[in-house]
């Protein structure tokens, strides 16, 4: 049996002459990639400057507003 010539041009793709694998949708996945990193940065950035992860500055509880007269007959 011979060995195949790397030289030939043979129609079926080989691992020699496979197409690159680099095309628009890898091209848009590293975009999303990359997007979706920064938007991780910049929720880290934003959640820091309130005090970090489980820490609360300021009241941790609203009071409800009365309500009026008419709205509490309706809602009664």
């Amino acid at each position: 049996m011979s060995q195949p010539s790397f030289e030939s041009a043979s129609p079926a793709p080989t691992v020699l002459t496979k197409k690159s694998a680099w095309n628009i949708y890898t091209a848009l996945l590293l975009i999303s990639l990359v997007a979706l990193m920064m938007a991780a940065l910049f929720f880290y950035l934003e959640i820091r400057q309130y005090g970090g992860f489980g820490n609360v500055k300021g009241p941790t509880s609203m009071s409800v507003p009365a309500t009026s007269g008419a709205v509490a007959t309706l809602w009664s």
